[in-house]
């Protein structure tokens, strides 16, 4: 191999590291500005009320659940505004301390289960959020409809680690898309004339 095709080579790989260098320390930088964002979850059955006197009105919830919109309803009662008012209230804070905080809640396919997502920036606080907003959804669930009730399956703890950013996600996709910026880089310098030879 010659001189020139050497150091074609060997610049060639120069752009691929050095490409792959630049994404990985620019990736860091971008990594280490974005504000940590931790999630706290909480599940909740729908039951019937065993304090209702009667069996008819524990067949009648029962035969209602079944039809799967009131449990739908249910679902949305976490994120109201409500709610989110009333979870403030039993952590001795202002509706506004709140704001930070979002608030989604799903129905798990299948089952009579809510499960209730919070996200926001203080792991302890995110969990405290999770379960006072399980316990105003019970709450308002008992004012809308007697018969039935919210039991907590798992109450909601704080999150040993930020779900954003994801440090190892951003360095993996920074990597390949460096790795084959600089391969398609290294290409096109390969393919460029050779320089004419002194005469």
């Amino acid at each position: 191999m010659s001189n020139s095709a050497s150091r074609r080579r060997f610049r060639s790989v120069g752009v691929v590291l050095g490409t792959v260098a630049l994404a990985l320390l620019a990736c860091a930088l971008f990594t280490s500005r974005q504000p940590k964002v931790y999630r706290a979850s909480t599940t909740v059955v729908v039951t019937p009320n065993t304090d209702v006197e009667g069996m008819g009105d524990v067949l009648r919830s029962l035969e209602t659940l079944e039809r799967r919109t009131v449990i739908a309803t249910f679902a949305r009662v976490p994120a109201t505004a409500e709610t989110r008012a009333a979870a403030a209230r039993q952590l001795g804070r202002a509706d506004a301390d709140l704001a930070p905080y979002r608030v989604e809640a799903s129905v798990l396919p299948n089952t009579n289960i809510i499960k209730i997502d919070v996200e926001g920036p203080d792991a302890g606080a995110v969990a405290a959020v999770a379960n006072a907003v399980s316990e105003a959804t019970r709450d308002e669930v008992r004012r809308m409809y007697r018969i039935f009730t919210l039991r907590t399956l798992a109450a909601a703890s704080p999150a040993p680690r930020p779900v954003r950013p994801d440090p190892r996600r951003n360095y993996v996709v920074a990597g390949i898309l460096a790795l084959f910026l600089g391969v398609l880089a290294a290409v096109l310098i390969e393919r460029l004339p050779a320089p004419a030879a002194p005469a």
